[in-house]
């Protein structure tokens, strides 16, 4: 299995040329309204707490076939690792309880070090993570040299900054060491699913759901989520060498999430972003981290809720010449509702309290399943018309998706391997 991920990893990233970082076609197939949904590779992006659902192995890589994005993403892809195991609820309550107790000292310390900073209610400039800061950097660069003040570049080092992160991690960790609660989770639960129809290019892995899947059809409740406790890490990585945005962005996610009874899950990202001012000579380079949580709520098989706020925790992205940027802190909400089993139906609301003089956006989608393993969708993202499909073919699932409005009938393919 390592070797077939290691595999893959590679092929993807000499093949994949040009997509939507972490953006994923089914979601923007939507209308981006895929917080209260998001349970694929690309969770992590839309709401961590995704990763939580539906157990298995994702590894997934879009390509964007035409219009060069103009915002921050390029060659992306993503891993997702999910597994159940039988718990009681008071268990896993209490297992989150100690792990966010171990989260939250840990972000204390770390912003009494002065490492860390809140991402809302403070002054100065920020951006949205998909906008480049070149711009603003480089103006930074001339108004020193206007001024009469020769740019002093410190040369950042990767490995150093990689070096201090471990040390201050490990220094954190054995800070609150006595928190700790170590637990080894063994064994995989068995999930299935029953369909009136599949084809036969795509039949259903009964210990493998996708999207396609209700697992609380089965009367047999060891086929179900229900006292089960799921465990869930990822992956996402994303490289945009940007001449349009006269930026080479590299992003970097790690993710953890964990659910119960498929029910309720919680998640977070760690952010790393290395970044690199190309329009000035010789280029600038920055680092910066960020925190996003994330949580969702399934009131029924046919109802759910999610909410993620993205950079509630930031370091400041630094760059070699002292200029300092910030992504801005945002708050996502949405809602699903499945009337009939194959259609769903999303709404989203992004930046919901319009921080920062910006407006909060509205986002509606719909997706219909007429037969397992095929799926059609169309979406209303902030006023720009999408659409788009999805085809299991045995083990990988083809995802497309068009976008009109500003984004110019912009095309995208997308290939999942459910490993």
């Amino acid at each position: 299995m390592t070797k077939k991920l290691l595999t893959a990893l590679i092929i993807l990233s000499l093949f994949i040329q040009s997509a939507y970082g972490l953006f994923s076609p089914r979601a923007l197939g939507m209308g981006s309204a895929y917080t209260a949904l998001a349970d694929d590779a690309y969770a992590a992006y839309w709401n961590p707490a995704g990763l939580a659902i539906d157990p298995g192995i994702d590894l997934a890589g879009h390509y964007q076939v035409n219009n060069r994005n103009q915002q921050i993403g390029d060659n992306a892809f993503a891993l997702k690792a999910c597994f159940e195991v039988p718990m009681s609820p008071f268990a896993w309550i209490a297992g989150v309880g100690l792990a966010s107790i171990f989260a939250y000292q840990g972000a204390r310390y770390m912003a009494d070090q002065g490492i860390v900073k809140k991402g809302w209610g403070r002054e100065g400039e920020v951006i949205e993570r998909k906008e480049s800061v070149a711009e603003d950097v480089k103006t930074d660069e001339e108004a020193k040299i206007a001024a009469g003040k020769e740019p002093v570049r410190i040369p950042i080092s990767r490995k150093e900054v990689a070096k201090k992160a471990i040390k201050q991690v490990g220094k954190a960790t054995l800070k609150i060491g006595e928190n700790l609660v170590e637990a080894a989770v063994k064994g995989a639960a068995r999930q299935s699913r029953h369909y009136y129809y599949t084809p036969r290019w795509y039949r259903p892995n009964y210990y493998r759901p996708t999207y396609w899947d209700n697992r609380y059809d089965y009367r047999e409740k060891e086929l179900t989520p229900q006292g089960k406790a799921q465990f869930a890490g990822g992956i996402s990585i994303m490289s945009d060498r940007n001449e349009l945005q006269n930026q080479n962005t590299r992003w970097y996610t790690f993710s953890v999430a964990s659910g119960y009874g498929e029910v309720v899950a919680l998640g977070g990202n760690l952010n790393i972003y290395d970044l690199e001012v190309t329009s000035v000579s010789p280029s600038i380079r920055g680092f910066g981290a960020g925190l996003d949580l994330g949580g969702m709520v399934r009131f029924s098989d046919k109802l759910s809720f999610g909410m993620t706020v993205k950079e509630i925790l930031t370091t400041d992205i630094k760059f070699e010449d002292g200029s300092v940027r910030r992504y801005q802190m945002t708050v996502n909400g949405g809602v699903a509702l499945k009337p009939y089993q194959p259609i769903t139906l999303a709404a989203d609301v992004h930046n919901i309290f319009g921080q920062y003089g910006n407006d909060p956006t509205m986002h509606y989608g719909v997706e219909v399943r007429p037969i397992y393993g095929v799926a059609v969708r169309a979406g209303l993202d902030n006023e720009n018309k999408t659409a788009g499909a999805s085809f299991g073919v045995g083990d990988f699932i083809i995802d497309y998706a068009i976008l009109g409005g500003v984004y110019n009938r912009t095309q995208m393919v997308g290939v999942t391997w459910t490993l």
